[in-house]
């Protein structure tokens, strides 16, 4: 089943399967560092994970707190 964003529309991918803790956690550093990400409509997110480990996070970005996290890509 696909996400929807606040205003009702749907996001193109479905959400990666992460616990939802790591999801609010990078969904917070995307949110704490928006302006870099205003006006476009996807993004890649690179952070630790809550295993420690680097990833890259890709997301689809409809707005301030309204993102998708759609794929999570190990840093080697």
């Amino acid at each position: 089943m696909r996400k929807r964003d606040s205003y009702g529309n749907y996001f193109e991918f479905p959400e990666a399967e992460l616990s939802w803790k790591e999801l609010e956690k990078i969904r917070a550093e995307i949110n704490t560092q928006y302006s870099k990400y205003r006006g476009e409509p996807a993004g890649l997110h690179r952070s630790y994970g809550l295993d420690n480990k680097a990833y890259t996070y890709y997301f689809e970005n409809h707005g301030f707190d309204d993102i998708n996290i759609y794929y999570r890509e190990e840093i080697e």
